[in-house]
């Protein structure tokens, strides 16, 4: 999660270099003591936490800049790549259904709408397949789901399964109820969530880092398995194709 500054770091200018030699334009610096107190004060003595802090300064390196793998780093280049492809942001789930209250008339069969239904369903028959192969994770002692691979629980792989059910079966109609959509890609979402809070990762920055609806960009560092695919990015990029599939039948123009 992190690394000595001068690895990848720029330099301070010159004429205003400040309190620190280098230029942290991608979070931080971040200090040892601060970053262990806030991961394991809740488990781990505070005599034993400021060993660690001495033993990770003990090479005289005071100042952390992000690692590969850190967040900062992650959604940086996440955004570098999507500012090069000039690829607009997803719109919210929120905006989407502002807009149907408003007034707006969903638009269905143009090549570009059928396109991305076409995609869409595709990606829940994927997603429902994994369901259905990988058995739920019942929790407890004595389960065999590494820690770092949370199964989804019994409740929420019904409730995904369910999900898809819904939103694919309403896709199959000529004229799909948008509504209907949007509220089963929400119950998606919800998963995702649940899946970050498991992993101890803020739901900004799990849902930040989640593949793109091409499935470019992974969920970084996060090995979420089922059935040997990363689920979290298999229902992102359902999250996120549904999305853009809303966008396109509620465009008000």
């Amino acid at each position: 999660m992190f690394e000595d500054p001068q690895n990848e770091m720029p330099y301070a200018d010159k004429e205003d270099p400040g309190d620190s030699p280098y230029r942290y334009p991608w979070g931080g610096p971040y200090d040892a003591d601060e970053q262990l107190q806030d991961e394991f004060s809740d488990i781990v003595p505070f005599e034993v936490i400021q060993e660690a802090v001495l033993e990770v300064q003990s090479d005289g390196t005071i100042e952390w800049a992000p690692g590969p793998n850190h967040p900062d780093q992650i959604a940086a280049r996440d955004g570098a790549m999507a500012e090069h492809y000039n690829e607009p942001p997803s719109p919210a789930l929120e905006d989407i259904q502002r807009r149907i209250e408003n007034g707006v008339v969903p638009a269905f069969g143009d090549p570009f709408e059928h396109e991305e239904r076409v995609a869409l369903r595709r990606k829940l028959a994927e997603l429902r397949a994994l369901l259905a192969q990988d058995p739920p994770s019942h929790g407890g002692i004595g389960h065999n789901q590494p820690p770092e691979q949370p199964a989804l629980t019994v409740e929420l792989k019904i409730e995904a399964t369910d999900a898809i059910d819904q939103m694919d079966a309403e896709l199959a109609n000529e004229k799909p109820d948008v509504e209907v959509v949007l509220e089963a890609t929400g119950r998606l979402q919800k998963v995702l969530f649940w899946m970050g809070k498991k992993l101890d990762k803020s739901v900004d920055s799990f849902m930040a880092t989640i593949g793109s609806a091409g499935g470019v960009a992974v969920v970084g560092g996060v090995t979420v398995q089922l059935a040997g695919v990363l689920v979290g990015e298999k229902i992102g990029q359902v999250v996120e194709t549904a999305l853009q599939w809303l966008n396109t039948v509620t465009l008000p123009f």
